[in-house]
């Protein structure tokens, strides 16, 4: 960028005649205000120095411009409108917000400011990410996105329907993650993807969050901004990496082990608490009112209420409870995916408990299945009410569990999910040091080739009778295994 043109700071309320060259830095989805109809979309434009501003297009400029505005590419702008930004509304700490608008004068500028533009990125190792789990910590990341899951429909605990899709991204260390896109992205990015998601795309997103969603998982913000493909030296270093180890990442596509849980290693970094003072004690959380807080509690659990079913049958891309039967491939109601497959998933119903009191939480998928040492499937075919000799029922040593506190429908108080459960006896480091790696977190039991179909909705009397009739020699032989 050359130095004739004015730079962004030059630029205040009442300057006339000036040409900023820029580079579109980040360029958001269009969005609609809150309080009125109107739909706006931000950009954040970078002149030479690096200093930076928010520019807004309103209503049908946003079609107008799309064009003219492409995300890494440089222009000369002049004669747009600047105003001091309304503190309420303001992006970070820009003080000053240019307005585009049909009187802007936008002139494309064709040169190559990659250099400029990803020096203000500061990537996160995919190793790093279990640090900023449920934080309001933003993070970039880059990868290769190698699979792309259906896209899904979900409700959030306000009501509101929404669109997510998850991409899978590795890394030069061949770890992977999932990043779920949300509401414009899947129809911006997420398509274009699918169109090329043969072509293995490197990803670089910026304003992302960690969340521990499904084991722990990226996801986007409403400010959150991609480059797919961009043109820059680090991305054509990641294709070529991809290219020589072509090999390695069809088998890991072809396999798809990537689906099934989060990667041990990312696991292997997440912060435990080795201070006590640093865990929450229960009384402080029971009659729990506020919503979506997590605690690191050090307890046992156990299973108070012996009949209650250990498994429900799930859509295999959303997870929600499904009336087929296993295997069947069916239209789910939840995420509107057209070809889910319904798998069984273990649950359980548990009392937590430490010096102080006591809780009652529910485990889910692979933590439901480390406690009971058991696995969703041996769980389907159990018949009879479960006994501590075919599965785990308590804890004769305390374990470290993350939790989560979530507001009910039609009730004032929380209720509580473990999301993961930890062996403080395999927690490595130094106590003095405060903080922790994990070694382990209650890995997946891989599960047992299927014997027998079953719809959820069934009767212990039923499965004591049909099991008779229906189970075969194998399936004998794994309940005796595990009893």
């Amino acid at each position: 960028m050359g130095d004739k043109f004015q730079l962004i700071h030059d630029v205040s309320p009442g300057t006339t005649g000036w040409t900023v060259k820029v580079v579109v830095a980040e360029k958001f989805s269009p969005r609609v205000a809150q309080r009125s109809p109107t739909k706006y979309q931000n950009l954040i434009l970078m002149d030479s120095e690096g200093s930076t501003v928010q520019a807004t297009l309103y209503g049908q400029n946003i079609t107008a411009f799309q064009d003219e505005l492409l995300l890494g590419k440089s222009y000369l702008i002049s004669n747009a409108f600047v105003k001091e930004t309304n503190a309420e509304y303001k992006a970070k700490s820009r003080k000053i917000q240019w307005t585009i608008s049909g009187r802007t004068r936008i002139r494309r500028v064709e040169e190559n400011n990659s250099n400029i533009l990803i020096s203000t990125y500061s990537f996160t190792d995919f190793e790093d990410l279990p640090k900023y789990m449920d934080s309001n910590v933003d993070i970039s990341i880059i990868g290769m996105i190698i699979d792309i899951k259906p896209r899904r429909i979900i409700q959030t605990r306000f009501g509101k329907e929404c669109q997510v899709q998850d991409l899978v991204l590795v890394n030069k260390r061949f770890d992977t993650v999932l990043l779920t896109m949300w509401e414009a992205f899947v129809d911006n990015e997420c398509k274009y993807i699918c169109q090329n998601l043969k072509k293995k795309l490197v990803l670089i997103g910026k304003h992302l969050k960690v969340t521990s969603f499904n084991g722990l998982s990226i996801s986007t913000k409403a400010d959150s901004s991609f480059f797919i493909d961009g043109e820059f030296e680090l991305v054509e270093e990641f294709k070529s990496w991809g290219h020589t180890n072509s090999e390695i990442i069809d088998n890991m596509i072809s396999e798809k082990h990537y689906l099934t849980s989060t990667p041990s290693k990312l696991f292997s970094k997440l912060s435990v608490p080795t201070d006590e003072k640093d865990f929450t004690e229960i009384k402080n959380i029971q009659g729990l009112k506020t919503v979506k807080q997590f605690f690191w509690i050090k307890g046992r659990a156990s299973v108070k209420v012996l009949n209650q079913t250990y498994w429900y049958m799930s859509c295999n891309n959303c997870n929600k409870i499904s009336s087929e039967n296993y295997g069947d491939i069916y239209p789910c109601v939840f995420c509107k995916c057209t070809d889910a497959k319904a798998i069984p998933r273990a649950k359980v119903y548990m009392q937590l408990t430490d010096p102080t009191g006591y809780i009652n939480a529910t485990a889910i998928g692979n933590p439901a299945e480390y406690f009971l040492q058991s696995n969703a499937e041996i769980l389907m075919n159990q018949t009879l009410i479960p006994t501590a000799a075919s599965m785990r029922l308590s804890m004769d040593e305390d374990e470290i569990f993350y939790v989560k506190a979530i507001t009910q429908e039609l009730s004032p108080d929380c209720k509580f999910e473990i999301l993961f459960i930890v062996n403080p006896s395999q927690i490595a480091g130094d106590k003095n040091k405060g903080k922790a790696p994990v070694e382990h977190i209650g890995e997946p039991i891989k599960f047992l080739e299927p014997t027998t179909k079953r719809s959820l909705f069934h009767s212990d009397t039923d499965d004591a009778q049909s099991s008779k009739k229906k189970c075969d020699k194998s399936t004998i032989e794994i309940r005796k295994k595990n009893q």
